[in-house]
């Protein structure tokens, strides 16, 4: 193997596994230069099968500087988190292209630790982390083998073994990263959050609601957010998740009305507060899912004049937050009359059918007017489902007399226009409602999208009613899976899915740990567990102690491994008596030669002592028979040479 050119092995190690870090960036990547990397790892393998020339420079200059012009329109930028990347990956396959020895080798490997870097910038999830790692232990191999094992040999049995070092030195760093990951100062944003960044659209709740789009997220089994009760959690019928609040109706589509002001935080009844703390998915959104009705605003949010906590800015990373909520409350009791009267507007001419009966209940006390629609939805016998009919025009004429099949979006959007149409201020909410159980947390999905109603009635303000209950209560009471075909669930949401459910739990528990522990290491997380250890400031003595301390420790652990690993051989116990009896004849200059053995040895003794030759001999039978043979025993040994009194 030449020092310093790469041989075929060695450049096509270098392409997969500089193509294995660029994979979780191509989804980011525009196709354009997806298409173009794609062509220039094709183009450096097919050189190096054929052991080809590399591309002359007056080609290479172009195609680095077209990559960097098409990086700049694509982006407008050359730096931040999409630009920068994006230029990297350019760069590392421009760079394949001039690639014929080890010194532009390393060039590369250095820029495979950048590329594994830059791959947080976009995903922290644990399946990123483990992968990464993997991919970590891979280049380091390379550069290991590179610097110090002769390089990749084509030999599995030779790559295994620098495999393992390189493991090795992965272990050994754990510690120490462990150490810095806990004390190191934490930032309250990532650094890289530049203006031009955009954030990523995930699939979620919208600021308006149409029929359909309930009933499409509960297809969708992504988790929402993540739930850990201090005590005990409320029943299960009780778990409303609350979300956006759609006062607005064009005769199709309920709209979120602004969210202006903030209301009074309502009073919490002795025994009825619950606390807890929820991990919240990005969402794109400012609103934070809150169970149904918080008593406190967490740092950095608000309490709308729709009950509601927002966030100054959309929530485009994942977010934990702590929270107490009761489930018995009254809200909005002097309610602004602005307010009630948006909450009874209504398109002009639409379901005239829907109309005529709720016009019928006008003349009741409003609370009976409640009581009147949801008898006349329990009459109407509509079916809840996930596969409902487009209804079109008048669409809940449609729904309610004809159709009669609809989803939780039909349900309370029906609800709603015929309390308005009876006088009675009612508005649907979104959120989430129930939640999937997996041991110390609860898991809210995507598929546990909800909506319901609420009612203002004098006296009382606004009421949560359900029209889903009246209809299929099994939905409030054991979630969506008990409440529809398993036919109409994908496959991972069914119930009968057990051994795949359990399997699938299991690693949600584990992605939960990483999200807590990990994602989630937020600095008041930080303060929190520096507080358990007694250090009140990052600027203490105590910090300083811990920081400095834990450090030496891992030090001293490593240190002592190491000279544990260099110590001297164990000498044999038998040795070790044989040289103690060899010792005795030290003073009369008879000393065992590097070269001699122990019946050489003893032969010169022999010659030197004829007069005791038979005790010689029987000390050598002794010693050859206990550290060769299968007679002797350390003990017998021992008595055969402390036997002898030579003076």
């Amino acid at each position: 193997m030449s020092i310093e050119r790469l041989d075929r092995d060695q450049q096509f190690a270098l392409l997969a596994v500089l193509a294995g870090l660029l994979a979780p960036h191509l989804p980011r990547l525009p196709l354009w230069l997806v298409a173009t990397l794609g062509l220039l790892f094709v183009w450096r393998g097919w050189l190096t099968r054929i052991q080809g020339r590399m591309p002359p420079k007056w080609l290479l200059l172009p195609i680095t500087f077209a990559l960097m012009i098409g990086v700049f329109i694509e982006y407008r930028t050359l730096l931040g988190r999409t630009g920068g990347v994006a230029l990297l990956a350019a760069l590392v396959g421009a760079k394949l292209l001039e690639t014929r020895a080890r010194r532009d080798a390393l060039i590369l490997i250095y820029l495979g630790y950048f590329l594994v870097l830059t791959n947080f910038l976009f995903d922290q999830t644990m399946t990123m982390a483990i992968y990464l790692g993997l991919m970590v232990l891979l280049i380091t191999t390379l550069l290991m083998g590179w610097h110090s094992l002769g390089g990749w040999t084509g030999r599995w049995q030779t790559a295994l073994g620098q495999l393992r070092f390189s493991g090795v030195l992965f272990l050994q760093a754990l510690p120490v990263m462990a150490l810095l990951f806990v004390f190191f100062p934490r930032l309250d944003g990532p650094l890289w959050r530049l203006p031009q960044d955009r954030g990523q659209t995930r699939a979620g709740l919208a600021d308006s609601m149409s029929p359909g789009s309930f009933s499409d997220m509960s297809r969708d089994d992504e988790v929402a957010f993540r739930v850990s009760f201090e005590g005990g959690r409320p029943d299960q019928s009780q778990l409303y998740w609350r979300g956006p609040v759609f006062e607005d109706y064009d005769g199709l589509t309920w709209t979120q009305a602004p969210m202006p002001g903030n209301a009074p935080l309502p009073k919490v009844e002795p025994g009825s507060e619950v606390r807890y703390s929820v991990m919240l998915e990005p969402h794109q959104r400012p609103w934070l899912l809150a169970l149904d009705m918080p008593t406190m605003t967490p740092t950095g949010s608000r309490f709308s004049s729709h009950y509601q906590l927002v966030s100054p800015r959309n929530l485009d990373k994942r977010r934990r937050v702590e929270i107490s909520a009761t489930t018995r409350f009254r809200i909005g009791l002097e309610e602004s009359p602005a307010l009630l009267e948006r909450a009874l507007l209504l398109p002009a001419g639409i379901n005239p059918r829907a109309t005529a009966v709720a016009q019928s209940w006008r003349p009741l006390p409003p609370a009976e007017r409640v009581n009147a629609a949801l008898r006349f939805f329990g009459a109407q016998r509509l079916q809840y489902t996930l596969q409902p009919p487009l209804y079109g025009q008048n669409a809940i004429d449609r729904f309610v007399f004809d159709g009669k099949q609809g989803f939780c979006e039909h349900f309370a959007g029906a609800f709603v226009f015929m309390l308005r149409v009876a006088g009675v201020p009612a508005r649907v909410v979104g959120g989430y409602q129930g939640g999937e159980d997996n041991g110390g947390y609860l898991i809210v999905r995507q598929a546990d999208a909800h909506a319901w109603t609420e009612v203002w009635l004098e006296g009382e303000g606004w009421r949560r009613v359900d029209p889903t209950f009246e209809v299929a209560p099994a939905r409030i009471q054991e979630g969506l899976a008990s409440a529809v075909s398993a036919d109409e669930l994908p496959y991972l949401l069914r119930l009968d899915n057990n051994l795949i459910k359990r399997a699938r739990l299991l690693l949600d528990s584990a992605v939960n740990t990483w999200n807590l522990w990990v994602v989630g290491y937020t600095p008041d997380r930080q303060r929190e567990l520096l507080r358990k250890l007694g250090i009140d400031s990052l600027a203490s003595g105590t910090f300083v102690a811990w920081f400095v301390g834990g450090l030496g420790l891992l030090v001293a652990l490593v240190a002592g491994w190491l000279l544990w690993r260099m110590r001297p051989p164990r000498v044999d116990p038998a040795r070790r008596l044989w040289d103690a009896y060899c010792a005795r004849f030290a003073r009369d200059g008879l000393i065992p030669q590097p070269a001699e053995g122990p019946a050489d040895f003893s032969r010169r003794l022999q010659a030197a002592y004829p007069d005791r030759a038979a005790e010689v001999a029987a000390a050598l039978a002794a010693y050859l028979a206990t550290r060769y043979g299968e007679r002797g025993s350390i003990t017998a040994l021992a008595q055969q040479l402390h036997s002898t009194k030579w003076r």
